[in-house]
């Protein structure tokens, strides 16, 4: 056999740790990426959405440009979460509204005009991802001051996206979409689309887990995997603990632990509940509109 073809294998033998090593990294980065969702796209199904429009800014607080960039924005997010996501923004009274609606609704409470109308618009429209009235999220923001005193947003959930945000999921949103709304109007409708995004997309009830802790985790037991496979290429050992020592018997100095004081910590570990919490069922707000369609959602006054 040719020398060159020993010392390759004995080379391959040596490395091969290595070599596994570095593919069950590369395993491991194509699972993180598909977990992660990049570049996977869904496909649209319902075909009598009387519309493409998703950016309706009746209340006109947004620019040309900034309308142009949600519905970018808002693409990409369909795409990923399979969903329908609408934005309307109005500045009128709904006052009159809600009492056109009284017969089919009942009366109703300056906080529930924007939920009524925000269930039309998204009926009347046929919104869905995957058919009229079906998966898809819709924010309705009234910039107008009811009199009672308050300006009012409703979100309204369909189809799988009720079915995913619990009422205090749809609270927590709101909350931290519509925080600085009036100052920064574009920041705060992207942010509406972000929150929406992150919720639908988690892969299940646990919050989610930053990608570098499985990374940390695999990284970790692939070294202590190549650390075991090269320790039995080390040496057998040729001295001991009397090589080198006078007439072949050590001589230890005497050591004692010293006992100095004792510290006792209590912590009180805080446990979490399953009630309203994230991916804690969804179907917040549910409720069935007059036309039949089942929707959820919540409300935000400010």
């Amino acid at each position: 056999m040719d020398r060159g073809d020993i010392s390759w294998k004995k080379y391959l033998s040596y490395f091969k740790y290595w070599f596994l090593a570095i593919f069950l990294l590369a395993v491991l980065a194509a699972v993180l990426f598909a977990a992660s969702g990049k570049g996977k796209t869904a496909v649209r199904t319902n075909s009598e959405c009387d519309t493409p429009e998703r950016v309706f800014d009746y209340a006109d607080v947004l620019t040309e440009e900034e309308e142009e960039a949600l519905r970018e924005k808002i693409a990409g997010a369909q795409a990923r979460t399979a969903c329908d996501i609408v934005l309307v923004t109005l500045n009128e009274s709904l006052a009159d509204y809600a009492r056109a609606r009284a017969a089919d609704v009942g009366a109703l409470e300056p906080y529930q005009y924007t939920m009524v109308c925000a269930d039309d618009f998204y009926e009347e429209h046929g919104f869905g991802y995957d058919r009229p009235n079906g998966d898809g999220v819709l924010l309705l923001d009234n910039w107008y001051r009811e009199a009672d005193g308050g300006v009012y947003s409703w979100l309204s959930t369909c189809g799988r996206a009720e079915e995913r945000f619990s009422s205090a999921m749809i609270d927590a949103l709101l909350q931290e979409a519509l925080a600085d709304v009036e100052r920064d109007p574009f920041g705060a409708y992207a942010r509406y689309v972000e929150l929406f995004v992150r919720e639908m997309t988690r892969t299940g009830a646990a919050p989610d887990i930053p990608v570098f802790v499985p990374a940390a985790a695999a990284l970790l037991g692939t070294a202590l995997f190549v650390g075991s496979g090269l320790k039995g290429h080390k040496g057998s050992r040729t001295v001991n603990l009397t090589t080198y020592v006078k007439g072949g018997r050590p001589e230890l100095k005497r050591q004692k632990d010293i006992f100095l004081r004792k510290t006792v910590t209590k912590r009180h570990l805080e446990t979490q509940d399953g009630s309203g919490g994230r991916g804690g069922g969804g179907g917040g707000g549910h409720h069935i509109s007059p036309r039949g369609v089942s929707h959820g959602g919540g409300g935000h006054r400010r």
